[in-house]
């Protein structure tokens, strides 16, 4: 035991005496005392000021010891008649040490009821009640959401709510998500059933697509580079989309892409202006015919 108290670390009390519980329990906790009781003493002061401090401020404990503080409260007691308020020839009430016992038991409870506002402002409520908060509206956040993030779309809630399932509440959802304004383009879609990439390798990387129905397409194109997306955030749009768009849609995201110097021009389509078999001819060249392709003139 002697060997356990020489390896601990020794460290001063801080005077916390007339300060709020928070602060008190913050300069505790950086002058390195981790235990810390909280005893309640009927008093006119206000709500939870440190009355008193056993060690005094000053003396030198070791870590981990125990530190009580006595604070402020004005007991259940103010709640009964005059007549319990009475203390014996010894100073002494019976009736409020009971009190007092019931209140250490629901002090929390008290503390949530008396600070109950906090919890319905999602700015300033504690983390772990913003998902309980958004249920309410039927709000499904993620976990790994930034906070900041978590705490602007919950506050908005209600307004995406009853925009739910239309263009400008996904539009609001994205804007208060991104930073950015989406466009979204209604009955349209980028393709007209065939996609040909890069190399134009049938059964590879060229896509023939079912028919779509404008009437249940859009697309939403987001001012942003997806060179400077994260794939982290591109998911999250995803999700977000999905979640709010009607059910019996489809959509197509896309990002901002950069113009070039010159415009980019389609250099081949059937049926505008090339044809296949249609007004061009490639045959090869017989024998004897010059390079130019001119057949050979007949005599001298």
């Amino acid at each position: 035991m002697a060997a356990d108290l020489h390896n601990r670390r020794v460290i001063r009390v801080p005077d916390v005496n007339g300060k709020a519980l928070d602060k008190a329990r913050i300069l505790m906790e950086d002058a390195g005392v981790g235990n810390v009781v909280v005893l309640y003493r009927e008093s006119y002061e206000d709500r939870d000021v440190v009355l008193e401090q056993k060690p005094a401020r000053g003396q030198m404990v070791y870590e981990g010891s125990e530190v009580i503080l006595w604070i402020a409260r004005r007991g259940y007691l103010e709640h009964l008649p005059a007549i319990y308020r009475r203390s014996d020839a010894v100073g002494r009430n019976i009736v409020r040490d009971i009190c007092f016992v019931f209140e250490h038991m629901f002090g929390s409870i008290d503390d949530k009821l008396a600070d109950g506002h906090r919890y319905y402002d999602p700015h300033i409520a504690p983390v772990e009640f913003l998902d309980w908060l958004a249920n309410w509206t039927a709000f499904a956040t993620e976990l790994d959401w930034p906070l900041e993030k978590k705490r602007a779309l919950i506050k908005r809630s209600v307004d995406l709510y009853r925009l739910r399932g239309t263009r400008r509440g996904l539009a609001l959802f994205l804007k208060l998500f991104t930073d950015h304004e989406p466009d979204i383009l209604e009955n349209a879609w980028p393709f007209k059933g065939f996609r040909v990439e890069v190399e134009a390798r049938i059964g590879l990387d060229s896509v023939i697509l079912p028919p779509m129905e404008l009437a249940h397409c859009f697309i939403v194109t987001m001012p942003m580079k997806f060179e400077d997306v994260t794939p982290d955030m591109v998911i999250r749009i995803h999700r977000i989309i999905q979640s709010e768009k009607p059910a019996h849609t489809h959509y197509y995201l896309r990002f901002a892409e950069e113009k070039g110097d010159a415009e980019l021009r389609e250099f081949f389509a059937i049926g505008l202006r090339s044809g296949i078999g249609i007004g061009a001819e490639v045959v090869a060249a017989l024998p004897g015919e010059e390079s130019s392709g001119t057949p050979p003139k007949d005599g001298p």
